[in-house]
């Protein structure tokens, strides 16, 4: 099993497993936090060399490395850009999934088609598409609600209130359902099998490299020129490594080829440096290059996107979990917010903050 080698770490020497501590820590002192995402690796790159070959080439060669490292590959298909594009690499290159999986609070919506707790991109995407393709007889979709009964089914029980401090850097309900997802997908006669749970995580941006204006908003002074990892789209599952026999993979974020994130930050720069005019679309969660959006400029789709959901604004509810407001006298309501208030008593009501690892620049 590949275990991620991620850790927090402070400006004058401190590590951290825990992003909470660390940020404890740093309260009124003259240091910062920073994420470490295989630093070993990564570092010894030359960020400067653009890869040579196409994007598709490198997604194939990816989607390739995994089907044949693996016995059985899974795919986690959310309908968004990054799935469908690891989709569509795999199927129209004769790449087999041995399972695609789909996840969502359908059964919580009023009717089928709507985007209540964020399942329209399931309905409009993820459905028809699968159809399409002919998928369905390898395609399982796992409502998880189906568990909120009772929170002795997820095994962030065991740490009670602290759950909240266990999950990662999102702490709305359904993540604690991601965090287990294995033991929902995998069969027991895979028991002996290498198993590949592949993420489509996370979008490529360009950011600055001057301490304190780490950020993807567009800055006439200052020039985008570079890329930093951040740990909430590592972490966003609240389990990085996966199980015994089953390995997590971000299929752009893979420390084993990182030559894709090379290759789209390259092309993100070509035309920010035409263009010089960037900016960040809040409601759809990318960065915009002179308003053509990230996903438009790294992926090719075959299937334009029917349909895109918004995304959440705030960690503690999110969007796909608003269910959870019609169970507030419940045994999980209880446990939730009791691990909320934990939080909010520590830091106050405001999300907690990316943490962003050091700066790779591009030039």
């Amino acid at each position: 099993m590949r275990k991620c080698p991620y850790y927090y770490y402070t400006t004058d020497g401190k590590i951290f497993d825990n992003k909470i501590e660390g940020l404890k820590y740093c309260r009124n002192k003259e240091t910062k936090l920073k994420f470490y995402y295989y630093d070993d690796v990564y570092s010894k790159l030359d960020w400067k060399i653009e890869p040579p070959q196409s994007l598709d080439y490198y997604y194939l060669e990816q989607a390739r490395r995994i089907r044949d490292n693996y016995d059985k590959v899974i795919l986690a298909y959310s309908g968004g850009y990054d799935s469908t594009n690891i989709l569509e690499t795999f199927h129209f290159n004769g790449l087999k999934f041995d399972k695609i999986i789909t996840v969502g609070a359908l059964k919580q919506d009023s009717h089928s088609g709507v985007d209540e707790n964020h399942n329209g991109e399931l309905y409009h995407n993820v459905f028809p598409y699968l159809k399409e393709l002919g998928l369905e007889s390898i395609s399982e979709v796992h409502d998880y609600t189906e568990y909120f009964n009772d929170p002795k089914n997820f095994s962030v029980y065991q740490y009670g209130d602290d759950w909240i401090f266990n999950l990662g850097s999102w702490q709305s309900p359904h993540n604690w359902f991601w965090r287990d997802i294995e033991k929902y997908i995998i069969p027991k006669e895979w028991a002996d099998k290498k198993v590949a749970l592949i993420f489509g995580r996370d979008k490529p941006s360009l950011f600055y490299g001057q301490d304190g204006k780490q950020t993807v908003l567009f800055n006439k002074n200052m020039k985008l020129n570079g890329f930093y990892f951040r740990d909430s789209p590592v972490d966003s599952y609240g389990n990085t490594s996966g199980t015994d026999n089953c390995d997590r993979i971000n299929f752009y974020w893979d420390p084993t080829y990182p030559e894709i994130l090379l290759k789209q930050l390259h092309i993100l720069k070509r035309v920010y440096d035409i263009y010089h005019n960037c900016n960040y679309d809040i409601g759809q969660g990318v960065q915009t290059i002179n308003a053509v959006g990230t996903n438009t400029l790294v992926y090719n789709l075959r299937k334009p996107i029917i349909f895109k959901s918004p995304k959440s604004k705030v960690s503690f509810l999110s969007l796909r979990d608003q269910y959870m407001n019609d169970k507030q006298n419940s045994d999980i309501w209880s446990f939730y917010i009791q691990g909320v208030d934990k939080l909010k008593r520590e830091f106050g009501d405001s999300r907690l903050e990316p943490i962003q690892s050091k700066f790779y620049a591009l030039e």
